[in-house]
C-alpha cells in the first residue's frame, strides 16, 4: 500500500498489508498518543513517497491529508474514543473517503464485548459508549454470577447524547438467574428483556438505529450478580463505532 517501515515480504508484514482494506488512494492511520502500542505503530507506519505521513492522532489531521475523489481510507484505532464531528462527517463525505474502525468485523458487521460486571444498583449503568448513528443487529448478555433472590425489573436503554432515553425492552425480573442464563431483545420495543435458561435462543428478529450515546442496563433493585455482554452492529454514519463503557 506504500505505507514506509513495514517489510512487505515479511510475515508480518504482508499480514498487515493484507488486513488492511483495498483501496486506490491512500490509507491513514487515527491512532491517540494515549494507545498502549503508540510507539510501536509509529515505528511500523512511516511516510508515503513524498513525505506525506501515515499516521495521525485525529480524523481532522488526517482528512487534511486526503485527495477527494481518490477513495482514500481513514482507520480509526480502538482507542480513539471521540465521536467524529459534523465538520469531520461533511469533510470525509466531500473527498469521498471512508472512515473505518480497527476491530474485527464479518460481512461489515462489527462485535464488542462487556467485561463481566455486577449489576448497577437500583439505577441504570452505561455497557456500551456508541459514536454515531448504528445498526443493532443483537444485543446479548451472560449471567457469569448467579444473581441474588430478590425481585428485580430490569431492561436496556438507549441514552443518547442528544434527546431522551428510549426503553430498548420492557422490563423483566431477573431474580435468581443461573449461571449461563442468556438476555436479549427482540428488536421490538414494547417487548420485554427476554431470558434463556437452556442451550438455545431465539435471535434478535429486527435490528434498530442507535443514535450516539450510550446502551445501559437498568435495575429497579440492588441485587448481586455479573452479566458479561456481547453486541453486533453496523455502523450507519462514517466512523460509528460501539464501544465498552
Amino acid at each position: 500500500m506504500g505505507v514506509g517501515r513495514i517489510n512487505q515480504n515479511s510475515g508480518y508484514g504482508q499480514g498487515q498489508i493484507g488486513a488492511m482494506p483495498y483501496t486506490t488512494g491512500k490509507i491513514f492511520l487515527v491512532v491517540p498518543t494515549t494507545a498502549s502500542n503508540y510507539n510501536d505503530i509509529q515505528q511500523l507506519y512511516g511516510y508515503y513517497p513524498g513525505g506525506k505521513a501515515a499516521l495521525y492522532t485525529t480524523p481532522t489531521l488526517a482528512l487534511a491529508q486526503c485527495v477527494a475523489g481518490q477513495n482514500d481510507v481513514i482507520l480509526l484505532h480502538s482507542a480513539y474514543t471521540t465521536a467524529l464531528t459534523a465538520t469531520e462527517l461533511l469533510n470525509a463525505e466531500t473527498k469521498g473517503v471512508s472512515i473505518i474502525p480497527i476491530s474485527k468485523s464479518q460481512n461489515g458487521i462489527y462485535s464488542v464485548n462487556k467485561a463481566t460486571a455486577t449489576l448497577p444498583e437500583s439505577t441504570q449503568g452505561a455497557l456500551f459508549t456508541v459514536t454515531g448513528r448504528i445498526k443493532l443487529i443483537s444485543i446479548i448478555g451472560e449471567v457469569t454470577t448467579v444473581i441474588e433472590t430478590q425481585a428485580n425489573n430490569t431492561k436496556l436503554i438507549a441514552n443518547p447524547t442528544v434527546g431522551a432515553d428510549v426503553d430498548l425492552c420492557a422490563a423483566l425480573d431477573i431474580t435468581a438467574g443461573a449461571v449461563g442464563t442468556n438476555y436479549n431483545i427482540t428488536g421490538t420495543l414494547a417487548n420485554a428483556l427476554v431470558a434463556t435458561v437452556s442451550g438455545a435462543g431465539v435471535y434478535q428478529a429486527s435490528p434498530l438505529i442507535i443514535m450516539a450515546g450510550t446502551i445501559d442496563l437498568d435495575c429497579a433493585a440492588t441485587n448481586t450478580g455479573s452479566i458479561k455482554w456481547t453486541v453486533n452492529y453496523e455502523p450507519i454514519d462514517e466512523g460509528a463505532r460501539v464501544i465498552a463503557a
